[in-house]
């Protein structure tokens, strides 16, 4: 079984720099639509049912402007990430109770439970690092944000 790696699976055509959704609903529906039109998911509200149980069960803001909502579903046919920065910052719960306003949307089926942890930890890795949170924020085209996210 091949490791899936945060690297191999940036597609620009889930990726959203300088989005202007105004709260964390309209993000995660417009991040799950876009799954939905590349075909990495068959459905979009049990998608979201997914990443939304997945919410209750503790925060996905994990400070910094960073969130890292998933879920694990059924309706996933091929893992993903979306990707969205955000004009201003949205409401969100997070651990430092700041908002958010980078968006990493991660969508793995349910037989690979291990995926989402491995691509949890790394872009917690990676986004760790207040340099790197910023030229995400000022990145104008997916194309620099896959970059910066792969250098």
């Amino acid at each position: 079984m091949k490791i899936l790696e945060l690297v191999n699976i940036l597609d620009e055509k889930i990726i959203f720099p300088k989005s202007n959704y105004t709260n964390k609903e309209e993000t995660l529906k417009n991040l799950a639509t876009s799954f939905k039109k590349e075909q990495y998911i068959n459905d979009i509200d049990n998608f979201l049912n997914d990443v939304y149980n997945r919410e209750k069960e503790g925060v996905t803001g994990i400070g910094n402007l960073l969130a890292i909502p998933h879920g694990k579903s059924e309706s996933v046919q091929k893992p993903g990430v979306a990707i969205a920065t955000l004009n201003k910052k949205v409401e969100w719960e997070s651990l430092d109770n700041d908002g958010v306003q980078i968006i990493f949307l991660i969508a793995v089926g349910t037989e690979n439970s291990k995926d989402h942890l491995k691509l949890l930890s790394q872009i917690a890795r990676k986004l760790g690092n207040d340099e790197i949170n910023s030229k995400l924020l000022n990145a104008q085209k997916k194309e620099e944000i896959i970059k910066i996210l792969t250098s």
